[in-house]
């Protein structure tokens, strides 16, 4: 009987995840239009959304012996090679973004005077409680980092990890970001900035929604800001630029000169003003 029974059971399960993937492709050609439907306000709103619970259980899920046994190398490979290549050994840096500490306490480690950035109270809690562990000096402030409240001049250089830039909704809110970074920074001040670089080609469903965004931004109302590459995956926004010329004069048309550009790995090295 039981066997029997087991069978039956399979059987009945293959048209269930038959349903499930497709609900699972309709969701996330339906998230495909949320770029061209919806403001870059909304968009970042969503993103914020999807981040902040990530974090809510770490206050209490990380024990002790495992903030003591946290690793010491926490940065990135480019992120090390980019700090050696430029010298960065001292001086101010702002970290956005820094979630739990991984590179804010890693740049704190070599020496530099850190302050780490983050929408999360729950990821700042337990990078404070890392730092601790391992006796590394940092400063951490709740914030969001679209919005930059500090004073002009305040930092020598300033790091936006993790493709990062490519969350910001709109060629002219991410230009009006860099605008705002540059403000905060000294003459001459370095910003590293990572961004979703387009690795290979869209899928059939990221195609078609491409298509029909074209058309969707017509409609009264529609993202103006909208651009080919824009796409929302769980709630997250990202832009991937399609090639180096569109990052490179998205950059450049801000006044900043690209110390270093690696389209591969996706990063970038920004000096204000403009050198030469």
């Amino acid at each position: 009987m039981a066997p029997l029974l087991g069978h039956i059971v399979r059987l009945l399960t293959k048209p269930f995840q038959w349903v499930g993937y497709c609900f699972l492709r309709l969701s996330a050609f339906l998230e495909g239009l949320l770029p061209a439907l919806l403001p870059p306000a909304e968009l970042s709103r969503l993103t914020r959304e999807q981040y902040l619970p990530r974090y809510a259980d770490t206050r209490w899920s990380t024990t002790d012996s495992a903030l003591q046994n946290a690793g010491e190398n926490t940065l990135d490979a480019w992120e090390c090679e980019v700090l050696e290549r430029h010298g960065l050994r001292a001086g101010r840096m702002l970290v956005m973004g820094s979630g739990t500490g991984r590179d804010a306490i890693g740049i704190a480690r070599r020496g530099m005077s850190v302050v780490g950035m983050d929408s999360s109270f729950d990821a700042l809690l337990l990078a404070r409680r890392l730092a601790g562990f391992q006796g590394i000096p940092l400063r951490l402030h709740q914030g969001d980092f679209l919005v930059l409240p500090y004073a002009a001049g305040s930092f020598d250089y300033a790091l936006l990890s993790a493709t990062m830039y490519s969350a910001i909704p709109g060629r002219a809110g991410r230009q009006a970001w860099l605008r705002n970074l540059a403000r905060v920074l000294v003459p001459g001040g370095l910003a590293i900035l990572s961004f979703l670089p387009a690795r290979h080609a869209p899928g059939k469903v990221r195609t078609l929604c491409s298509h029909l965004n074209r058309l969707l931004v017509k409609l009264p109302g529609a993202n103006r800001a909208y651009q080919t590459g824009d796409d929302c995956t769980g709630g997250h926004f990202l832009h991937t630029f399609q090639d180096e010329t569109e990052i490179r004069d998205e950059l450049e048309s801000t006044g900043a000169s690209i110390r270093e550009f690696d389209w591969r790995r996706g990063f970038a090295v920004l000096a204000y003003p403009r050198s030469g």
